[in-house]
C-alpha cells in the first residue's frame, strides 16, 4: 500500500491563528551586533562633533546614523525574538529566516534528534577534521513522501533546510540539549495522537 500523501491544509498564518513554542529565538547574537553598531555610531557622532561648524550640521550628519543603526537593531531584534518552531493546529510554523515563514504539516513530520555542526574559529562550518568548535543543532527530518518540503531556502546563520532534513543552529535560537530535542519529540508524538483523536470516526453516522 502506498504511503497516504501530504494534504495541504489552509494556512493558519492566513488566519491569523497563534501557536504553542517548541523553540524560541535567541537575542544574544543580536546584542552583540547592537554593541558593535553603537561602537560604530559613537564614534562618527565623535568625528563630526569634533570637525562640525555648527550645531545644526552636527545633527544632520549625526542623526541619520543613529536612526539607521537604531533601526536595523530594532529590526533584527524583532525578527530573531519571533520563536524558531511553533505548532498551530495541524501545522508547524517554521522560522529560518527573518521574512519567511514555512508552514508544514504534522503528518510530513517524521522526527526530531540533536545534531552538530563543526564550525572554524570564523564562525563559518568547516570540515570536522579542522573544526575549532562545535554548534549543537536540532534536526528536523521530513518524510520522503512530503517532496514538497524537501527544500526551502533560509538565512544560513539561523539554519538550513535540504534534502528533507531541517537543521535549526543553536546560536540564533534558545540553547540546544538532548533533553531539549526529546522534548520536541514528545510533543510532536502528543500533537499528532491529538489530531487523530480529534477526527471524527470514519463511517459512523450521526
Amino acid at each position: 500500500m502506498k504511503p497516504a500523501a501530504i494534504v495541504k491544509a489552509q494556512s493558519m498564518s492566513d488566519r491569523g491563528e497563534t501557536g504553542e513554542i517548541w523553540l524560541r529565538g535567541n537575542l544574544r547574537p543580536v546584542a552583540w551586533l547592537a554593541a558593535l553598531l553603537t561602537v560604530v555610531a559613537g564614534g562618527v557622532v565623535v568625528a563630526a562633533g569634533m570637525r562640525a561648524p555648527s550645531l545644526p550640521f552636527f545633527i544632520l550628519v549625526t542623526a541619520p546614523v543613529c536612526g539607521v543603526a537604531a533601526g536595523v537593531v530594532v529590526a533584527l531584534a524583532r525578527a530573531a525574538s519571533r520563536p524558531r518552531l511553533e505548532r498551530v493546529g495541524g501545522f508547524l510554523r517554521v522560522r529560518l529566516s527573518p521574512t519567511v515563514v514555512e508552514e508544514v504539516p504534522l503528518d510530513a513530520v517524521e522526527c526530531f534528534f540533536q545534531g552538530s555542526n563543526p564550525i572554524d574559529r570564523s564562525g563559518e562550518p568547516t570540515c570536522g577534521d579542522h573544526a575549532a568548535f562545535r554548534v549543537n543543532t536540532l534536526v528536523m527530518r521530513l518524510a520522503e513522501r512530503a517532496a514538497d518540503f524537501s527544500k526551502r531556502p533560509t538565512f544560513t546563520p539561523w539554519g538550513t533546510w535540504d534534502d528533507g532534513y531541517v537543521v535549526f543552529d543553536g546560536r540564533w535560537c534558545e540553547p540546544l540539549s538532548a533533553e531539549l530535542a526529546r522534548q520536541v519529540g514528545r510533543r510532536l508524538v502528543e500533537a499528532k495522537r491529538s489530531l487523530v483523536e480529534e477526527q471524527p470516526a470514519a463511517g459512523v453516522g450521526p
